[in-house]
């Protein structure tokens, strides 16, 4: 317990430092997001864009891509087993995988890389990305990866990234005027949106990554704790039946002895 400890202390320790790191990219980025969303969205949804719905409406007879994003460390175990269910619930569907700690495979998993790795090996997610939706290879492309809210909530989540989500008021009464291509125009403003918000969520997942681990390492010191001061109770109990066992038997050999001087 003694060996175990300092680590988990550390580990502690860690969580906490980059917490406090991710916490500003959370916040500078979730904002960001929200901007994003809505400027591409009064875009892409723009009347003169709609009226050419191929630009923007999926072939609904195509397959759905998603992204998972777990982690590759410790202490995450739960977290892990999560996106695990999920992959397992959406089999039918397209992957790239996040996360060296996910085993699963078939023959839909198209991507896999670790999330130590995420940033060296995106180009290539990219480079996939940018194909996919040029090509309309998917009708729907979706990020799951655990949200970040605060200090002590993260959820997992799925965001849809692909086709942009539409909301009324986004919408803007302004025409815009393309002079280029409109579809090689709308795809390379999905694509990158895509591409932006899988980093939005490869950050938040982060955060809530240290969160989780943050909260498992303070249960496993709790525990720590309590069971190094049973051991310490113990310890007392063991030391004081010892104290008393030696008393029961100096006030037997006494009574013996005066017994002995009183015959």
């Amino acid at each position: 317990m003694r060996n175990i400890k300092p680590i988990v202390q550390v580990m502690n320790l860690f969580s906490l430092v980059r917490i406090n790191a991710a916490k500003t990219r959370v916040e500078e980025f979730g904002i960001t997001s929200s901007v994003l969303t809505k400027i591409i969205s009064s875009i892409m949804y723009n009347n003169n864009i709609v009226l050419d719905k191929n630009t923007i409406i999926p072939d609904p007879e195509k397959p759905v891509l998603n992204i998972y994003i777990a982690s590759d460390f410790g202490f995450c175990s739960t977290y892990n087993q999560v996106v695990s269910n999920k992959i397992k619930e959406t089999k039918d569907d397209y992957k790239i995988i996040v996360g060296k700690k996910i085993t699963y495979n078939d023959d839909k998993v198209v991507l896999r890389l670790s999330k130590e790795n995420f940033y060296s090996d995106l180009p290539t997610i990219k480079d996939f990305l940018v194909k996919a939706v040029n090509n309309r290879d998917y009708r729907e492309i979706n990020i799951y990866y655990n949200h970040y809210y605060n200090f002590s909530r993260s959820d997992f989540t799925k965001l849809q990234v692909f086709p942009v989500e539409y909301k009324e008021e986004y919408k803007e009464d302004v025409d815009f005027l393309v002079e280029t291509d409109i579809t090689s125009f709308i795809n390379n403003l999905i694509a990158y949106y895509v591409c932006y918000q899988l980093e939005i969520c490869e950050i938040f997942s982060w955060a809530s990554e240290n969160v989780i681990r943050n909260t498992m390492t303070s249960e496993s010191l709790k525990k720590i704790d309590e069971l190094e001061a049973i051991d310490r109770v113990k310890a007392i109990r063991k030391q004081r039946e010892k104290s008393l066992k030696k008393n029961i038997e100096n006030s037997k050999k006494v009574l013996f002895t005066n017994t002995e001087d009183d015959i």
